[in-house]
């Protein structure tokens, strides 16, 4: 083994013929013993945005026959740090030694394993794969596809690797711990469906329950593991089904009295009495002011909120637009997932009191730092979710509203308060929210919609629809410096 791994390092880092084709992104590569499998140490592009300061996963793809496979590494790096570390093996610099030796013993072990299997007449690039992660298929149970499926995810999609730790542990305890890839038909999802509702789970968390199951399953069957197809298996089962969410809103009178409530930061009864305690009220107050943030901010998600930054956009614009991605939907469709907002005075106030003085990159919110972990990340946005929950409950007590509203509302009430004003255009409300999906090249120059548009759409979140669109600029106009309407007139 070790006089392999001398000749191979040999080979691969002595001889500057092995980069004349390299290129800069790709770290190393090797060729089977039989010419016709290539490996590649690179960084694994299937969840690039485009975005040169993402962390993109190191992983080693593999080509056999037309396809192709990332076997992930566990190391995560931005682009320019992995194209100095290229550069830097390029050279043969001592710089990053280490690092880059560590790199060199992982591909290592990739060509070795390729070419022990090439050499046995076995390969194939599931066989590869299976002895890359050191599961037999003799070892394999859905407890351990599962297992390795929520690895996967720990590493750029944490959110989904929490939930498939949920629905597992649901899953064992429900159906226990030996089921095996025979027991799994249309008659056990079935089963399971009804050991779920017996338990007293909603149709929303059945419906979670079985989607992400019904992944695991696919893998299976892809992998020779599972006989059937997860469309007849999952038939009526409430894999599709969940509890109508349309009365999750609050409409534009109650929005307006919160807002108000949250302007007026006082919270007193009929006899001047306050209603919190002092070291609760400025909690309460600033979870309510969130709330509204991600309302009037087009309907934003609470980890979008508190992952918003001052980017480039925000200084382009001089301070009048902010941009994000949709977490959620930004590996499925990039396309869909950017979302651009005007900041409108009842935002800026807002901003003026939580918010973090405006620096390139920085958050525009205090409450979650750039710097920790995205397992830090999901543990802050979890409280912060539960907090606004816990105070909003209070503060539409206090202010005598009957629905009892959690974050998700902002989003909901955000697309149902435009749709109701009978004003603005579906297209937009739809963009707005990162729904978009057109996918075409042309869209992609194309820019955001005007900001005196934007202002004019947005008002009726706070205002009634019967009054006129035109009395809404004006009232909006008002309340720009000569200058920001002198800028906003010019562009018209």
């Amino acid at each position: 083994m070790e006089e392999n791994f001398r000749k191979f390092t040999d080979k691969l880092f002595l001889s500057n013929k092995q980069y004349k084709d390299r290129g800069e992104t790709a770290f190393a590569k090797f060729v089977s013993s039989n010419g016709s499998i290539t490996g590649t140490l690179m960084l694994d592009p299937r969840r690039a945005s485009g975005d040169d300061q993402q962390e993109l996963p190191a992983a080693i793809r593999i080509q056999y026959n037309g396809k192709k496979v990332y076997l992930r590494i566990g190391k995560k790096y931005k682009l320019d740090e992995w194209k100095m570390l290229c550069e830097l093996e390029r050279l043969g610099r001592n710089k990053n030694a280490n690092e880059r030796k560590e790199l060199r013993a992982r591909i290592l072990r990739v060509e070795l394993m390729v070419n022990k299997l090439v050499e046995d007449g076995i390969f194939t690039l599931k066989k590869l794969q299976e002895r890359f992660s050191g599961i037999t298929p003799e070892e394999r149970t859905i407890y351990s596809v599962w297992d390795k499926y929520i690895e996967d995810r720990k590493i750029d999609k944490l959110g989904t690797a929490r939930t498939n730790v949920d629905v597992k542990r649901r899953f064992v305890k429900t159906m226990g711990s030996n089921v095996e890839f025979g027991d799994i038909d249309r008659a056990f999802i079935l089963k399971w469906s009804k050991a779920l509702k017996k338990y007293g789970l909603s149709a929303t968390t059945i419906g979670i329950s079985l989607r992400t199951f019904r992944a695991i399953v696919n893998i299976c069957i892809e992998q020779g593991l599972i006989k059937g197809d997860t469309r007849e298996m999952f038939k009526d089962t409430g894999y599709n089904k969940s509890n109508s969410r349309k009365h999750e809103f609050l409409d534009v009178a109650t929005m307006r009295k919160l807002y108000d409530f949250w302007e007026r930061k006082e919270a007193k009864d009929e006899n001047g009495k306050e209603q919190f305690y002092s070291h609760e009220k400025e909690a309460v107050f600033r979870d309510v002011g969130l709330f509204l943030f991600m309302y009037l901010g087009d309907g934003q998600n609470l980890a979008d909120t508190l992952r918003l930054e001052y980017d480039e956009w925000y200084f382009a614009t001089h301070g009048k637009q902010f941009r994000f991605y949709r977490q959620k939907t930004h590996d499925r469709n990039e396309s869909a997932s950017e979302v651009i907002f005007p900041i409108t005075p009842e935002l800026q106030k807002i901003i003026d009191k939580y918010g973090n003085e405006p620096k390139l990159d920085k958050r525009v919110f205090p409450i979650m730092s750039e710097w920790i972990t995205p397992e830090q990340e999901v543990w802050v946005i979890q409280r912060y979710n539960r907090y606004i929950r816990e105070h909003m409950a209070k503060v539409v007590e206090l202010l005598g509203i009957e629905q009892r509203p959690s974050s998700t509302w902002a989003r909901h009430s955000f697309a149902t308060n435009l749709n109701n004003s009978g004003t603005v255009p579906y297209k937009y409300i739809s963009d707005s929210m990162g729904h978009s999906g057109n996918g075409d090249i042309t869209s992609n120059y194309i820019g955001a919609y005007p900001l005196e548009r934007m202002l004019q759409y947005n008002w009726y979140l706070l205002n009634d629809k019967t009054q006129d669109g035109k009395e809404a600029l004006i009232a909006l106009l008002k309340k720009m410096t000569d200058e920001e309407r002198k800028q906003l007139l010019a562009s018209l």
